[in-house]
This record gives structure tokens, sequence and C-alpha cells, in this order.
């Protein structure tokens, strides 16, 4: 690997620098001209940094960015390979002209589409003909290192579809989305993609193989008057097993829902941090309920 050439977790350039690039880039009339190749480079270097490298695939790509149905079969449709070509020249095209002197220099290595940041001065990868499989053997430029366990969170089930539960479920999901991202060996899929896929699929199996997860966190909600229960399970989505369990009662108004959602999200994550199932933990807890 060039020395210049940089992981997420060693490179010096923040996301702020790598915007600030974007926007130079864009003013180029290739990009500036064309939504998609704009909303493809955005997409790659946001999940990017978001931690989930390992999800751009043809597939995440179709759909997220060309609006493909969940159907889409990138082995009979070509597409994406079709704009990732068009991407590849016209940053060449840039680099070449416009942008020679920049000093961050934005490249996506053919056979993967995760971008690599290199400094001013360091080879590019280049479109010549007969090199498509060059960079295919290649170790990642840029991926987490050590391969970042992905982990997201499922929906909650709930049983009555009025407003009040909608608002505690979907709130639920994302607040403990983003409190999983504590763990710093996860990382953690985005709720609304999990939740936008899973709204297009409802297959467990295709979602995994979608988004490339290795652990799932799921539950469901049950209220009777103002008594709710939670049973939450974290599921290793490479053998179905699961892994850690817990159990979540409390009191449920329509004045207490951010409340809620804190608290349960809170002993959530109590319990996961006591459990020796998440990577890194060493306690010897298994199952767990409490009752707040």
């Amino acid at each position: 690997m060039n020395d210049t050439s940089h992981s997420l977790l060693e490179t010096r350039f923040s996301k702020e620098l790598i915007d600030e690039q974007l926007q130079k880039i864009f003013s180029d009339p290739f990009f500036a001209n064309s939504d998609i190749l704009r909303k493809f480079l955005t997409f790659i270097i946001d999940e990017t940094f978001a931690g989930h490298a390992n999800w751009l695939k043809e597939y995440t790509i179709g759909v997220n960015v060309l609006n493909k149905s969940a159907g889409f079969k990138p082995q009979d449709n070509g597409i994406v390979r079709i704009h990732a070509g068009r991407l590849r020249r016209a940053l060449n095209n840039y680099y070449n002209n416009m942008g020679a002197s920049d000093y961050i220099h934005i490249s996506i290595p053919k056979g993967r589409y995760v971008p690599v940041f290199t400094e001013n001065g360091s080879q590019l990868p280049t479109d010549e003909p007969g090199n498509d499989n060059n960079h295919l053997n290649d170790p990642p430029t840029l991926v987490l290192t050590g391969k970042l366990a992905a982990i997201a969170v499922l929906p909650f089930q709930h049983f009555h579809n009025n407003a009040l539960e909608n608002s505690l479920v979907d709130g639920l999901g994302l607040q403990l989305s983003n409190a999983l991202m504590q763990f710093k060996n996860y990382s953690v899929v985005a709720f609304y993609t999990v939740s936008d896929l899973w709204k297009k699929t409802l297959d467990l199996s295709k979602l995994v193989s979608m988004a490339e997860i290795n652990y799932i966190i799921s539950g469901n909600i049950q209220r009777m008057e103002n008594k709710i229960r939670s049973h939450i399970q974290m599921i290793d989505c490479n053998n179905g097993i699961q892994l850690w369990s817990c159990m979540y009662e409390g009191e449920f108004t329509s004045e207490n829902i951010f409340k809620l959602q804190d608290e349960i999200v809170k002993f959530i994550i109590t319990e996961l941090t006591g459990s020796d199932k998440l990577i890194g933990n060493n306690s010897k807890r298994k199952d767990l309920v409490a009752v707040a």
C-alpha cells in the first residue's frame, strides 16, 4: 500500500476536509451536469466514513443511488458498473485538469466501490485498457482496520398501529442505533437504512446479505393499557443463534414517550455492556431479565 494512502482510522483527512474537496470536484462540468455522479460519489464517501465500507456493493448502490427496486439483480443489470466507470473517468478528468494541484485526491480502484484518499503526488488508479482487474486482489486501502463487525437494529415489532406506538418504535430504533456506536468494536448500520431495506424486502436473510450484517438486535413492544413490556434479543447472523436477550417492563403514557425511549435504550446498553456476548466484553452474564 502507498505510504500516503490511508485507512479511515489512520487518515489525516477529516470528513470536513473531504466535504470541502467534494465541493471543488462538483464545480467541474462533468459533475455539475450529472446528479447521478454527485450522488454516487457522496454516497460512497458518506457510507465509508460512517463505517459501512463493507456495505458498498452493486446492490446497495443500485438501490440507494440509482433508486432501483428491492428486486434489483446486479448480475443481470450492469448499470452500477456503467456509472462507476463514468465516475472514475470523471474523477481522472478532474484531477488531470481543474484539480491537478489539489492537495486531496479521491479515487475509486477498479473492482471495488470504496473510495481511496491520497495526498497530491501519489499514484492514482487509471482507466487504461486491459487494467480492469489490476486492483481486484489488492488489499483494501480505505477500510476500517480489522474490519469491524456490522451490527444493526431492526424496527421493533408492535401490535397496535397507532401514532403513539409508531412514534415510540421509530424513535427507539434510531436512538438505540446511535447508542450502539459507543461500542468501538462494531460498525453500526444506519437505522433508517435498515428500516427502509426491511420494508422493501421483509426477508431477514436478504437484508443480512444486502447490508452484510453480522449481528442484529431485534425486539417487540407489548402494551396493556399503561403497562409496557419489551423483549430484546441479539442474533448472530452467521448461524442464526440467539446470543443474548433481556426483558424490560415499565409505564407507558402519551406524556412519557421520550422518557420511556431513554429508559429502554439505557437499560439495553447497560445489559449489553455487562454481557460477554459483545466483542470485547468479559462478563459471564448471558440471559438477563429486569423490571424498571
